[in-house]
């Protein structure tokens, strides 16, 4: 009998009111079904998809073991994605999605039943059933998740069955401990877990906390799948905080020390470390120590922008980098200069500006020459730039300062100041690193000469309307004024000066107090100045007794009658002066 002949003769056998003939021609479809070569039959016969779908429906309730085999024909049909809209059209998805519902009852129902029986002697004998009960489900639910997410390949239907509660389906099969059940169903989650919906709802229905029991299980494919499921989730900040919580950092950290775990667990640490509550978490394990010796030990010169990411985040918090040893951190700076590599720089300044360990300034100071002919020869890469300034502005040189400054050097302080032609960020950095260099007070007098003042004054006036730039420009020029340098030449410039006297009262409380600072210098050289600022505070303190007296004085013009009364009490009103010997 040829293939074709066999198939109408077990097509009828689905008519048969009993079970066990449908289980038997079942079976065999599932055979044939095996084999590549008849596929193309089963799909193109007029009755077998309709038949075999339509006994799957109605007969699922009866019997697991005749389910189970036309889910398998179902299995092998999913696999080849063309056949995927000949299953939706036959509702394969509807049908499995409900199997998987119903059998999810009635494994609550038998637990249910267990446990009002506990203690009692038919216990035993329930716990028997309900294990032979676990042991077939386990093998549907793998084929039926499999064909699910062999479907949602389509996001239409990824969506419907989002909408079906298909998540918390998964999730109830994390309890179980079939390895290849658990196995489709982590590889389902990862999927899922890409699109926000099913994230969010992940999230919600305590995904995380069902993961921690792969690391401490002895399998390598679980928990590689974990860390996968953890990755994306993480990229929700209610989720990161959720891993914290839920205490897998220090697990992951240690998935750093193997090879097949490294790269997942770099990608993971990174997103974990983007909140900066968390990131003081890493101070309590070893995950700064690693990093430093995987960058140490990185094949190509370049670090990998992940590993380095990693790195640059954790070393915003002083409990990380003082895990760093004086030797490592010499290592490193030794290799960012090597290889210029940008990223790594930032990293060291992360470790200076954030240690509290002072060999680290110590050592970073015995590269500052490297620093400065890094700058001077590849000045024209911004980004390496950028970084290498930050970290000069961080270093504490003090009176070391006078010995550095050459004429290359400060030329090219000058040449970073001329916005327009620099990135704005490097022109703040620039002045950030003026205002370190200017803490010394010969090295302050030794910029005033190359008429650096002039420079960071046009930066001011061209960006006056940043606060940023405006606060560090205050800030520079204070380094100078405490030191006496520059005083006269900033009295001189009348546009300057107003600006700084209208930034008292600028809504920026730390441009205000900046301006303050700089006014209370220059007032001393200066009465007239000291006038004026003493106007501009008295307008300041008594704002609203001033417009009611404009007020009054317009009435008064237009011929008003009106009393000398208002809510301040009228004609008690005593305004206070701004004293500038008392302030």
């Amino acid at each position: 009998m040829d293939s074709e002949d066999l198939l109408e003769k077990l097509l009828e056998a689905f008519y048969d009111e009993k079970i066990e003939p449908k289980k038997e021609a079942a079976k065999k479809i599932l055979g044939l079904a095996a084999r590549q070569e008849n596929l193309e039959l089963l799909i193109s016969h007029e009755q077998f998809l309709s038949t075999i779908s339509r006994t799957l429906r109605d007969e699922h309730k009866k019997s697991t073991e005749l389910t189970l085999y036309l889910l398998c024909v179902f299995y092998i049909v999913s696999n080849y994605l063309e056949f995927h809209q000949i299953l939706s059209e036959h509702q394969i998805g509807d049908i499995t999605m409900k199997i998987i519902e119903s059998q999810i009852q009635r494994f609550d129902l038998r637990y249910a039943e267990l446990m009002e029986k506990q203690g009692q002697p038919q216990q035993l004998q329930e716990l028997k059933k309900l294990n032979l009960m676990i042991a077939k489900q386990e093998k549907l639910f793998y084929v039926g998740f499999t064909i699910l997410m062999n479907m949602a390949e389509d996001p239409i239907i990824e969506n419907k069955m989002r909408k079906r509660k298909i998540i918390t389906f998964l999730l109830r099969m994390l309890e179980r401990n079939n390895f290849y059940l658990l196995i489709v169903t982590l590889l389902f989650l990862k999927k899922l877990s890409i699109v926000n919906e099913c994230k969010m709802q992940m999230v919600e229905e305590n995904c995380i906390r069902k993961l921690k029991r792969f690391f401490s299980a002895d399998n390598n494919v679980l928990l590689q799948l974990s860390l996968g499921v953890l990755k994306n989730l993480s990229f929700d900040s209610e989720a990161r905080l959720q891993i914290e919580q839920n205490g897998f950092i220090p697990d992951i950290v240690k998935m750093l020390k193997i090879p097949n775990y490294r790269f997942v667990s770099i990608v993971l640490l990174y997103l974990l470390t983007l909140d900066d509550k968390i990131r003081l978490t890493f101070g309590f394990t070893e995950c700064m120590t690693l990093v430093v010796k995987l960058m140490l030990h990185f094949p190509e010169p370049v670090i990998g922008k992940e590993l380095i990411s990693l790195a640059v985040n954790l070393s915003t918090s002083s409990r990380n980098v003082d895990h760093i040893k004086e030797q490592e951190f010499q290592q490193i700076v030794q290799r960012a200069i090597t290889n210029s590599d940008t990223l790594l720089f930032r990293f060291v300044k992360g470790v200076i500006e954030n240690s509290t360990n002072p060999e680290v300034q110590t050592c970073a100071k015995g590269f500052v020459r490297h620093f400065m002919k890094l700058l001077v020869t590849q000045g024209k890469e911004e980004d390496l730039k950028f970084e290498i300034i930050g970290i000069m502005s961080a270093l504490d040189l003090q009176e070391n300062w006078i010995k550095l400054l050459n004429e290359p050097f400060i030329e090219f302080l000058h040449n970073n100041l001329a916005v327009g032609m620099i990135d704005d960020d490097i022109v703040l950095e620039t002045m950030m690193l003026v205002s370190s260099i200017a803490n010394s007070q010969n090295a302050a007098e030794k910029l005033f000469k190359s008429r650096i003042l002039n420079a960071l004054s046009q930066v001011y006036c061209e960006k006056g309307d940043d606060d940023e730039f405006v606060v560090q420009y205050l800030y520079c020029l204070n380094q100078f004024l405490f030191h006496k340098i520059g005083i006269s030449q900033i009295l001189e410039q009348d546009e300057i000066l107003i600006q700084i006297i209208q930034q008292l009262n600028d809504k920026n409380k730390k441009v205000k107090q900046m301006s303050e600072e700089v006014l209370d210098i220059l007032r001393e050289y200066d009465q007239e100045l000291c006038e004026k600022i003493k106007e501009i505070k008295f307008s300041e303190y008594n704002q609203l007794w001033i417009e009611h007296l404009n007020e009054q004085e317009l009435m008064l013009q237009d011929g008003a009658d009106m009393a000398f009364e208002d809510e301040y009490g009228g004609n008690e009103l005593d305004p206070k002066m701004w004293d500038s010997d008392n302030d």
